[in-house]
């Protein structure tokens, strides 16, 4: 993995202080310097019950955490008893107090106290507290509440322990008393809050519940030193292929995009992070982990778009001279390697990869590479009806399918690219990305429209049109090429057709008149923000703005629902009822599913890739007034 000057630079900047860097637990704080983990554990003795690191089934709900880690707020639940957990952080100094919110009898708070990623600390008990030092650098940790002495302690760690049916309190580095520490919390809270963008109504809470996904799933890539935002923390904790960490493609740099309303410094080093991951060959892989990336498959071409986004929004070239190369060794591998039959079009495929016996990823790794499973991952909508009829060519190792999503997709890619390479002075580039999304675009508006569908649409390599229906068929949209007698009959016959992905609830991946869409199982049927994103990226292209704000509000509505009924930021959406993570294919706490909102602060303040300009909305009468947008040269503005 090569990491360059200016991103080692970030990632350093970064890694300090105390925060929830452990993708383990989001009850464990590491003062990341020092390699020192303090985590808090719960045990019930008459149950036998204990939680020693925290996910999402030991959450009750999310709170406030500072993009540094100054304030960080959750509330932990295990067998029926529940308690808030506040922490406040400033350089080596740390504070944390736990508060019962529901109690049971012999319920006990444990602050464990150990190294973690190679630290060397000597570790003991000293005048009531915990002293551990690595030779240069020691740290006290004290409770201020009342000693427990529980019967059963299933925590071998050294530790302090508290009876959790009362207020407990930790300190590290810290003199300060109770009163003071319930100070200092609150000063620390009020501190990021007066910082972190947010508004006034609904927006401020949708806001608030996209910072929350972002920054609780922020953790430390260990391996490499680079802070990371996983899809979310379950990911990486549940599947023990990946190791510490997984980015996926697509996924990461919406994570980017969406920190660009949070911090400056975590945006560029999600953007980052993905691209550090391009393999050998010049592809950006599915994922990549700790243990491992998949050598076999890509996923949607969407870097671009951030990256451009976010340089319209701070203006820095230098991250835009960053990220080129390796988005246009991407994009030059896709149409080298995807194109399998060479009709210009560009097919999804899953190259063959072994991985040794001796190789991390060994077994998941290997799962479905070179096989159809493996090509339609690469879509990025991984079991969508779409590719229920295209044959696999064994001998290719792709879907027999010019596949319409992907080309526009590519189109764009292209489109945008081309403007890079003007900003850096690239001619020559600028001139074969033009180019090449001329000739693409072109072939889309030939050979995947069809005039009696009035759509664009998948065609197989034996000519015929593919009959599902997917909202990717209105990613030409976005790219720009819709011709303009095709206009109506695409946005008002389909996409705002009630009878086909119109209604309360916008946009479900495939339409409500296929059989697939009462599935309702993960990509057959369901709304993803993600997808709804790139669709409203069209409507903006297209100058449909009408349309735009409307999928803008029910989605809003909708995230809303999901957020203050369950705090839930969803994966996906159900298409029918509008609920997300009723059941086991919708993670509750997925970052990308704040998409929604950020699709929503754009009807006030947008970033905008086809006039390369920041539009600003002065009509407050959907979105109220916005407060704290951090743009160029450090300025946070309100709109």
């Amino acid at each position: 993995m090569e990491i360059t000057e200016n991103a080692r630079k970030i990632y350093d900047k970064l890694a300090v202080g105390w925060n929830t860097w452990d993708v383990r637990s989001v009850t464990s704080h590491i003062f990341l310097p020092d390699r020192l983990r303090l985590n808090l554990n719960f045990f019930i003795t008459h149950l036998s019950a204990v939680a020693k690191d925290h996910a999402w089934e030991n959450v009750e709900c999310f709170g406030e955490h500072a993009a540094d880690g100054s304030y960080t707020d959750v509330t932990i639940r295990l067998q029926g008893a529940k308690c808030r957990v506040e922490t406040a952080s400033r350089g080596r100094e740390l504070v944390m107090r736990v508060t019962p919110a529901e109690t049971k009898p012999n319920y006990f708070v444990s602050l464990s106290v150990e190294p973690i990623w190679g630290g060397k600390h000597t570790i003991g008990y000293r005048d009531g507290g915990i002293i551990a030092g690595d030779g240069g650098s020691r740290h006290f940790i004290r409770r201020l509440t009342e000693a427990a002495k529980p019967g059963w302690n299933p925590v071998s760690a050294h530790q302090l322990i508290g009876s959790a049916n009362g207020p407990v309190y930790y300190t590290a580095n810290s003199g300060l008393d109770i009163a003071e520490a319930d100070a200092f919390i609150e000063e620390q809270k009020n501190i990021w809050l007066n910082a972190a963008v947010s508004a006034d109504g609904d927006m401020g809470e949708a806001l608030a519940a996209m910072r929350r996904s972002l920054l609780w799933n922020t953790v430390y890539d260990s391996k490499n030193g680079r802070i990371v935002s996983p899809v979310s923390r379950n990911w990486c904790r549940h599947n023990t292929a990946f190791g510490d960490y997984v980015v996926f493609g697509w996924d990461t740099f919406f994570a980017g995009l969406q920190m660009g309303l949070i911090d400056k410094d975590l945006a560029y080093a999600n953007i980052f992070s993905i691209l550090e991951e391009i393999t050998p060959e010049g592809m950006l892989p599915n994922f990549g982990a700790a243990n491992g990336s998949s050598r076999d498959r890509s996923e949607p071409q969407v870097g671009s778009l951030c990256v451009w986004k976010l340089y319209i929004q701070y203006g820095d070239v230098w991250f835009v001279e960053e990220c080129y190369d390796r988005l246009l060794e991407w994009n030059r591998w896709r149409f080298r390697c995807r194109d399998k039959n060479s009709d210009g079009l560009l097919e999804l495929a899953s190259d063959p990869w072994e991985y040794g016996p001796g190789d991390e990823l060994h077994g998941y790794g290997n799962k479905n590479t070179g096989g159809r499973q493996g090509a339609m991952w690469e879509s990025g909508i991984d079991n969508s009806p779409m590719f229920d009829r295209a044959i696999f060519n064994e001998e290719k190792h792709c879907l027999e399918l010019s596949y319409a999503g992907l080309n526009a997709l590519m189109a764009m890619d292209c489109k945008l690219l081309a403007k890079m390479a003007r900003l850096l002075g690239k001619k020559d580039d600028e001139t074969e990305l033009t180019e090449r999304a001329e000739r693409l675009s072109r072939l889309i508006n030939e050979e995947l429209w069809d005039e009696k569908t009035g759509c664009y649409m998948n065609r197989h390599w034996t000519g015929e049109f593919d009959p599902c229906l997917s909202l990717t068929h209105f990613y030409p949209l976005t790219a720009g090429i819709v011709q303009p007698e095709r206009m109506d009959r695409l946005v008002n016959g389909h996409l705002l057709n009630p009878d086909e992905f119109w209604g309360e609830y916008v946009i479900p991946n495939v339409s409500r008149s296929d059989p697939a869409f009462n599935d309702q199982d993960y990509w057959r049927g369901r709304i993803w923000a993600p997808t709804n994103f790139i669709v409203a990226e069209g409507l903006r292209h297209a100058g449909l703005k009408e349309a735009g704000s409307e999928l803008a509000k029910k989605g809003l509505d909708m995230f809303l629902r999901c957020w203050r009924e369950k705090g839930v930021v969803g994966e996906n959406y159900n298409g029918i009822t509008g609920e997300a993570a009723e059941r086991g294919s919708s993670d509750r706490f997925y970052h990308w599913g704040a998409l929604l909102a950020y699709l929503a602060l754009e009807e006030r303040i947008c970033f905008n890739p086809w006039t390369d300009s920041i539009e600003k909305n002065p009509d407050k009468s959907q979105i109220g007034e916005i407060y704290r947008v951090p743009t160029r040269d450090g300025e946070k503005i309100d709109v």
